[in-house]
Parts: C-alpha cells; sequence; structure tokens
C-alpha cells in the first residue's frame, strides 16, 4: 500500500507520518529532508543567506544528496555524512521554502522519490505528495491546524532542543510559508482533490494517528 501525507509546516504530519510507517511496517520517505537538506547546502556556500535560490544554485549539490527510506525514518546523507541533525533550524527550514520555489528542482526530487519508491509499499509525507509525487496512493491524508496551533508546537520543539526560539517570529515565518507555497506559479501548494483533510488543532498524537488508522483499514476492506 502506499499513503500519501500533506500538510503544512508543523501540521504534526512528521510525527504522524512516522508513527503510521512503524503500525504498518512499511519505509517512511520524508520529502521535505530533501529540501533542507538542499537548504542546508546552500547556507554553508552562503552562510549569511540567499534572497532567492535558482536551479543553477542547486544542480551542483545534487550528486552528494542521499536519500534512504527506513522503517520510520527517513536517513539523508550528503557526501556519504549523514546529516539528519543539522536540518531542523529554523533558518534551514527558510532556505528550503526558498528552494521549494524552483520548478525544475521539484521535477528533478520527485522524480528521485517515485524512483526510491518504484512499486514498493510507503508511507510518503510531504507539501506535495498526494497530487505530484504518489497521485497514485491508495490512501491520501492532508494534515493540517491553525497557524498559531502550528507555531506553539514548533516553538516547544525547539526549546526541548535546547534551542533559543520566539513564538512571534515562528508564527510569521510560517504564515509567510504558507503564503508563498500556496500562491507559487508552479506547484502551488493545496491538498489532493481525493484527500481526506484532518484538522489536528487541539488534537493529541495519538488522536490522529488512530483517525489515520482507521482510514486506511477502510481502504483496506
Amino acid at each position: 500500500m502506499k499513503v500519501a501525507i500533506d500538510g503544512p509546516a508543523a501540521s504534526g504530519k512528521s510525527t504522524i507520518a512516522k508513527r503510521i510507517s512503524l503500525e504498518l511496517k512499511i519505509p517512511y520517505l520524508e520529502t521535505g529532508l530533501a529540501y533542507r537538506a538542499v537548504g542546508y547546502m546552500l547556507l554553508l556556500r552562503h552562510p549569511e543567506g540567499l534572497e532567492s535560490v535558482s536551479w543553477e544554485d542547486i544542480e551542483p549539490l545534487l550528486s552528494s544528496l542521499e536519500i534512504i527510506p527506513k522503517v520510520g525514518e527517513t536517513v539523508v546523507k550528503v557526501n556519504g555524512r549523514e546529516v539528519n541533525k543539522e536540518l531542523g533550524s529554523e533558518e534551514v527550514g527558510k532556505m528550503a521554502s526558498l528552494v521549494g520555489t524552483v520548478g525544475r528542482f521539484r521535477e528533478y526530487i520527485n522524480r528521485r522519490f517515485r524512483e526510491l519508491i518504484g512499486n514498493g509499499q510507503a508511507v510518503v509525507e510531504g507539501r506535495d505528495a498526494g497530487t505530484n509525487i504518489i497521485p497514485d496512493a491508495q490512501v491520501k491524508i492532508f494534515i493540517t491546524a491553525s497557524p498559531e496551533e502550528r507555531a506553539k508546537r514548533r516553538y516547544n520543539q525547539l526549546l526541548k532542543a535546547g534551542k533559543e526560539a520566539s513564538y512571534e517570529k515562528i508564527l510569521r515565518d510560517i504564515v509567510e510559508r504558507d503564503r508563498r507555497d500556496t500562491q507559487r506559479k508552479e506547484y502551488p501548494f493545496k491538498p489532493a482533490p481525493d484527500a481526506v483533510v484532518i484538522d489536528t488543532t487541539g488534537k493529541t498524537v495519538e488522536e490522529a494517528v488512530s483517525l489515520v488508522l482507521g482510514i486506511i483499514r477502510e481502504r483496506k476492506r
């Protein structure tokens, strides 16, 4: 079975997708890590940041990128070194959002994702999993939550990791990222027409996972 789980930043989709992968015992592909990895590599070259990103900036970096879906996790390597721990910062997230505006990269990486999955089973999580990566998925879920709820989750996540954080800044960044993603000309961010939308505002992870598993079991019948 192929399961596509979409949703905006900090909606809880990654946590839910990992749990679904573990429950079903099938590989988990966290597509956003590829964008973050490229953003991370760009920041290494441009520590001061960039106002915009082009395909010409990205293409030379791609031969260094390795993505390995496993049950319950996706391992990302750059030049053979695992970099997952370096990909969680807000700076990397903002750069990843710029990377996502480059249509040629989205086409390239979506092809690469499809090659990774092939005809096998997978839980694919990201921002256009059900619309552009695996539109043939038997189950498509769109996880959402209010911007305030998502900012609170990201804020608490950063504090728990021992990092400094500003709730107000995180909220502004989330609202701006939503605006940029939904209004981009190529691959605008939106639910697949046949996706089931689940609003996780006020819900626990266990409640959200239970809802998704219920949908999957129903589709299996």
